[in-house]
């Protein structure tokens, strides 16, 4: 009897024990998949093991922090998290086992099931943007640009572009050179933005020709008259939010230095008018807190994400924690109240979620 209690009483010890570290698929940390490929050396197979299960262990550090990480991830956040997350993998592994590993041709192959401390880069990169670097919003520049007849590659325009809104709250992305058609259909331009994780997408269509001489008139000097039309697409759902327009010339002794002169001119010119309306339709969109319970697993998670993705009003949306498998988001979308961005995404996924309360700023959602 006396060895039954003690039993009893250590196995309520443990019991309370484990429940406070809460590590696991209700605490701070998640099971995750994740694969490698290393190349075969039958000479050293034990440290080939070793690269692969290092290789896969880094593979499921890169897969969390890639749900953390926004469309409005600068390079300088990027470089962040490959220097104090992904080169540091060891770190965030809790512990990991391998379920798979073989020879597929000149390469071993391994498959692991890793514990990964999600909350603790969560934590990192939320600080980065935090305290580290700006929030910005993700424009593309795109841009059709001729020189009389000839298609112009040098994107003088798209330079004179970033000139103007260097200091503005965006990251630009260097988009397509475009033809005719994309100018006259910009919903592939689009699209393709979009999937980078673009808010909008800068079309410009700019081109000069020499002006002719007065006649009599002798000059050294070589002119070029420039026009250039820009418009701002929002990339969820191909609204114009912005246009600017401009005419400007270009004198130089040398043909392409004053062609170039004139379209970059006409394209500062029409680039400050897109400043007030782009940042307008930036403020535009509403934050709402959105709660989902029960995604239980990253893969999981990852296809909630698809579906936020998915939905054309949603202009962004932000990861802000994730724990004890529920994700908590702040997703910015042109919807005027709660109740109508939770019925936008039952009836299209009902069959994900079910609803648990709604707030004048808050929803809860449960994933099934």
């Amino acid at each position: 009897m006396k060895h039954l209690s003690i039993l009893l009483i250590t196995t309520l010890v443990l019991t309370n024990a484990c429940s406070s570290i809460r590590i696991g698929p209700k605490g701070e940390g998640e099971y995750v998949a994740a694969e490698s490929l290393v190349p075969y050396d039958e000479n050293n197979m034990r440290q080939m093991k070793k690269d692969g299960e290092l290789a896969a262990q880094k593979a499921a550090v890169e897969k969390v922090a890639g749900v953390f990480i926004s469309s409005a991830t600068t390079v300088e956040q990027a470089q962040l998290v490959e220097d104090k997350i992904t080169s540091k993998t060891a770190g965030f592994i809790r512990k990991s086992h391998v379920q798979k590993s073989y020879r597929k041709g000149d390469e071993w192959y391994t498959k692991i099931k890793a514990l990964v401390l999600v909350k603790d880069i969560g934590d990192i990169i939320k600080e980065s943007e935090k305290d580290a670097f700006a929030k910005k919003t993700t424009l593309v520049v795109t841009s059709r640009e001729t020189v009389g007849e000839e298609i112009s590659l040098s994107q003088d325009c798209k330079q004179a572009i970033y000139r103007v809104l260097k200091n503005q709250p965006y990251n630009l992305v260097n988009g397509d050179n475009l033809s005719q058609n994309n100018i006259e259909n910009p919903n592939a331009t689009i699209d393709k933005a979009r999937g980078e994780g673009a808010r909008f997408v800068i079309v410009a269509d700019a081109e000069t020709n020499p002006l002719a001489a007065l006649p009599g008139a002798t000059s050294p000097f070589k002119s070029y008259r420039a026009r250039a039309n820009l418009r701002v697409y929002a990339a969820n759902n191909y609204a114009v939010v912005a246009e600017g327009s401009g005419q400007q010339s270009g004198l130089d002794p040398l043909e392409n230095i004053a062609a170039q002169k004139s379209i970059s001119a006409a394209c500062e010119t029409a680039a400050k008018q897109l400043i007030e309306p782009v940042n307008d339709a930036i403020d535009s969109a509403k934050i709402y807190h959105v709660t989902i319970k029960n995604i239980n697993t990253i893969e999981r998670l990852k296809q909630v994400q698809d579906i936020l993705r998915s939905l054309r009003e949603v202009e962004d949306f932000n990861l802000v924690r994730y724990a004890n498998s529920a994700g908590q988001f702040d997703i910015s979308a042109n919807i005027s109240t709660p109740e109508e961005l939770t019925a936008k995404i039952i009836r299209k996924y009902n069959i994900y979620f079910t609803v648990m309360s709604i707030t004048p700023n808050a929803v809860v959602l449960n994933y099934n």
